[in-house]
């Protein structure tokens, strides 16, 4: 991730210049102006100039790409993500949700919608609102990691070698780092580190087990897995939502079957 750009000047506590206006904001300048208590993500340039779908049409056009046939159980994770959208502007992780949106074409839609299948689930499991802000922002923040990896491995459209597969394989520490200096739930950092584990231990990036794994990750795991398999990529075509949930009950030993069915129930798709 190269930076983006400041609004305006940012001044320390003392009223000493710390950074001028239009200067670059790297990562790491990022984390330096977090320990001053200098730092405003709504000071960065980009989001709003250079996204090209606005978040909120993306989430109220979730039930058309995904073909979801009752959308009353959409009302309420849609109207919780957006308000997380919202105010993340005025919070330091902005900066990731901005680059989000500018770095690869689906991989703002994909964060945004596997945060709304994993806020459907959590509604119905009866989350309080503390819980749902964490599972939320989680789930959207799941793929930050990412932004780490290039370009043309993420859009590659054949299989990836050896190299490329570690690269991949990195992206969910490289997101947990990302995220260390913003000070987040834990219930949210668990996600981005565990969406790629699984029960039987086959996962990445540490093997984890059944309960060694959190219920929210568990979640956003299926979520995610939905997703990509529904969702086009450059090296294949979406399949049907039946098609996901059927393929993820043949990996039973792999994804939580009692959290498959919530969602097959919430999608009235049994």
């Amino acid at each position: 991730m190269s930076g983006f750009l400041s609004k305006e000047d940012i001044y320390d506590k003392n009223g000493v210049l710390l950074l001028s206006k239009g200067h670059k904001i790297t990562r790491e300048v990022a984390k330096k102006l977090l320990k001053l208590g200098s730092f405003k993500a709504e000071g960065l340039i980009g989001f709003d100039a250079k996204q090209k779908t606005t978040s909120s049409s993306i989430i109220q056009a979730f039930g058309g790409r995904k073909k979801i046939r009752n959308n009353r159980g959409l009302e309420y994770p849609n109207k919780i993500l957006s308000t997380i959208i919202f105010e993340s502007k005025t919070n330091p992780w902005w900066i990731y949700v901005n680059a989000l949106s500018n770095y690869v074409d689906w991989l703002y839609t994909h964060s945004i919608d596997v945060a709304i299948i994993s806020l459907m689930m959590a509604v119905e499991l009866k989350y309080n609102d503390k819980e749902l802000w964490n599972i939320g922002l989680g789930a959207l923040l799941h793929d930050v990691g990412k932004l780490l990896v290039p370009k043309h491995i993420i859009q590659k459209p054949g299989p990836l070698n050896k190299v490329e597969k570690v690269y991949i394989w990195q992206h969910c520490e490289l997101g947990m780092c990302s995220l260390e200096p913003f000070d987040l739930p834990k219930e949210c950092t668990d996600m981005v580190l565990q969406h790629h584990e699984r029960l039987d231990g086959s996962g990445y990036p540490k093997g984890l087990k059944g309960d060694e794994i959190c219920r929210n990750a568990k979640i956003v795991m299926i979520a995610d897995a939905v997703d990509a398999i529904t969702s086009g990529r450059p090296y294949k075509q979406p399949q049907e939502m039946e098609t996901a949930i059927e393929m993820l009950r043949n990996d039973e030993e792999k994804y939580s079957q009692e959290l498959i069915a919530l969602l097959e129930k919430i999608l009235e798709l049994c």
